[in-house]
């Protein structure tokens, strides 16, 4: 009987996280740099604890800038930079100087997804 109950269990645990996982979109599916006329300024908001879009490529210099549409202030992190406390409304820019890939994340809320930035 224990068995049966630490299968189901086990079953159950493993359908919620299937659940929760998504697919990586196709790299025609991100935000390029330049689709708005060669802007070198690319807006990420943050929306249900989650950033859309997730996935942002831009070129060396440009800037990101990231919206809070939440209720909830969030702080957003990454290698380079740290947001201060972002209310509903507030925003915060952070410029790449360098190639690279950059992730980024809440650590206000530590189980949203995280955010990629490609910088080409």
């Amino acid at each position: 009987m224990k068995m049966k109950l630490l299968s189901f269990l086990l079953m159950a645990a493993f359908l919620v996280f299937a659940g929760c996982v998504e697919d990586i979109p196709a790299i025609d599916e991100l935000a390029v740099d330049g689709e708005n006329g060669g802007s070198d300024m690319v807006v990420v908001y943050l929306d249900n604890f989650s950033f859309h879009p997730e996935y942002v490529v831009i070129s060396e210099g440009d800037t990101v800038k990231w919206i809070n549409n939440d209720s909830a202030a969030s702080v957003i992190r990454g290698n380079s930079f740290q947001s201060p406390a972002l209310r509903k409304g507030d925003s915060f820019s952070h410029t790449f100087e360098d190639k690279g890939t950059y992730n980024y994340f809440l650590i206000s809320h530590p189980w949203t997804r995280s955010g990629i930035i490609a910088v080409e």
